[in-house]
């Protein structure tokens, strides 16, 4: 009874908090075939929340794995354009969409990585432009997280797959502040708010550019655009207003870098899962916002795509502000997640800027976004650069240095 609790809680804040379903909008449900029993709760909670219908992608990623495996790379990449059809048709219908992740982040480790990486990158191509109105908030959008058995038992390898499968359970509800006593939304109101004064006060500064430094070796100058903004947890939907929660679980305030004013060295605090892949033990090195040098003990071949992906996946388009001492981080696991791990530290991101974190976003065509620092990419990846001794100055325009991450943590 317990275990149905809690995840007719979790579906009911993805829906109302997450992509604050409503009368005018239908949903898609993009989730692997394991997690069909909470995805069967998340339906319901959204028919509650009167959205015009439901619809379910089912993935299976063993499936997927033996697609790869046994197609040519010219097949590989022949997509066919039905799939293209059915995203413009839901775009155009204003479609809010739930990506619940959960599969195995190595499944692809023993898959031929060219042809991975040429199914990726035409997927990527010919479906770019029916992601845009999600990247860019004119629709909602929510990523979150179903445990599976093989993602389980990879964070817990000494655990059988049932305990780990439950132990994950638990830890996903700690992060996304789910219990049986307490609201879970009334939590997350507190949660919103305090990351918005975090957001409030960095806004008040205008920083031109932050320094990081630890003993890992980061060494870093990041340059912010003129008139940034940082933002929280919330974003705003351009086609109705409304507020929707695109992370769950979040703890991050994020702002967009001057792509052409990033120098330095910056060394990954954690491992990136990236297209099945562990990339671990990298850094990066850059000059005038690019990419010049980097390497990485594991996975090099991979991190080399990310940063090669397209002309300007070699820029920053994200800078993120996450405590040391947050809830994720304090649970002292890896997830091999991006949607976790960079909520457990401060990150970065190669490729794509979000329109949101400039002043009158709006006014701006990607090159003139491109032309004020911003980044226009088909890619964007967010690496984990945070540690318990991260030091951040923020510079402000006149020259004044002002303290804002000291240990790990903020400041103020």
């Amino acid at each position: 009874m317990k275990k149905v609790k809690l995840m007719k809680k979790y579906a009911a804040l993805i829906a109302q908090l997450g992509i604050n379903a409503n009368s005018k909008q239908s949903v898609v449900i993009s989730a692997p075939v394991e997690a069909y029993q909470f995805v069967r709760y998340l339906s319901l909670a959204l028919y509650n929340c009167k959205v015009k219908s439901v619809s379910i992608d089912w993935n299976d990623g063993v499936c997927q794995k033996q697609k790869i495996m046994h197609g040519s790379i010219s097949k590989l990449t022949k997509i066919p354009e039905w799939i293209v059809y059915k995203e413009e048709e839901r775009a155009k219908e204003n479609y809010a969409k739930i990506i619940l992740e959960g599969d195995d982040p190595q499944l692809f480790k023993s898959v031929n990585g060219d042809k991975f990486s040429a199914y990726n990158k035409a997927m990527v191509d010919l479906l770019y432009h029916t992601k845009k109105p999600y990247h860019n908030n004119e629709l909602a959008w929510c990523i979150a997280a179903v445990p599976t058995k093989a993602w389980a038992k990879r964070i817990f390898p000494n655990m059988s797959p049932t305990q780990a499968l439950q132990t994950l359970w638990k830890k996903i509800y700690e992060t996304c502040y789910i219990n049986e006593e307490e609201d879970a939304i009334d939590n997350w109101e507190k949660h919103i708010s305090q990351l918005d004064n975090h957001a409030k006060i960095m806004n008040s500064y205008q920083f031109k550019e932050l320094k990081y430094k630890n003993s890992l070796g980061t060494d870093l100058s990041v340059g912010l655009v003129d008139n940034h903004i940082w933002g929280s947890a919330r974003g705003v939907q351009g086609y109705n207003g409304n507020y929707f929660v695109p992370n769950l679980p979040t703890e991050e305030i994020f702002s967009m870098p001057h792509r052409q004013r990033v120098e330095g060295r910056v060394c990954a605090s954690r491992p990136l899962s990236f297209g099945g892949v562990l990339i671990e033990d990298f850094w990066i090195e850059f000059h005038e916002g690019k990419v010049v040098a980097f390497d990485a003990k594991v996975g090099k071949s991979k991190l080399e795509e990310i940063i090669n992906f397209d002309d300007n996946s070699s820029y920053l388009g994200e800078v993120a502000l996450v405590p040391y001492d947050s809830p994720i981080s304090n649970q002292n696991l890896i997830y091999q997640s991006t949607l976790f791990d960079e909520n457990a530290s401060c990150h970065l991101a190669l490729g794509a800027s979000y329109r949101e974190n400039i002043k009158d976003e709006s006014k701006y065509s990607d090159e003139e976004l491109n032309e004020l620092g911003g980044n226009t990419s088909k890619m964007h990846c967010d690496f984990m650069i945070g540690t318990k001794d991260l030091t951040i100055d923020g510079i402000t325009k006149d020259g004044k240095v002002v303290p804002v991450f000291r240990d790990g943590n903020f400041v103020f």
